[in-house]
């Protein structure tokens, strides 16, 4: 791949979000605009966004309305405004979750 620190992508459906995947497989920033998405669509792809970016230590960012950025671990960055903190979409990707089976008595 060429020589660039960031990528600027604009998924239009959930199969979009693979070469978002590769590009953050080479630690590559990337870009990602949902707005063109509806809110179960843009959770599914940064569900999964999420997940690629947590596998490569990374994180994720929030720096305006259905826009995400994945920074990869050996990266840095500087927002210079304080975030919104009434945010539509969960940050399910900054928090762990202990899943708790429940069994029935029959």
């Amino acid at each position: 791949m060429a020589d660039y620190d960031i990528v600027f992508l604009k998924p239009t459906r959930f199969e979009d979000c693979l070469k978002c995947v590769e590009y953050i497989k080479i630690d590559k920033i990337v870009h990602l605009n949902l707005s063109d998405l509806d809110s179960e669509k843009s959770q599914r792809i940064l569900d999964f966004i999420s997940g690629a970016v947590h596998i490569q230590e990374g994180q994720i960012i929030n720096p305006g309305e259905k826009i995400y950025c994945s920074i990869p671990k050996n990266k840095s960055y500087q927002l210079d405004y304080k975030e919104r903190s009434n945010n539509s979409t969960s940050h399910r990707f900054d928090e762990e979750e202990e899943i708790i089976p429940r069994y029935n008595k029959k």
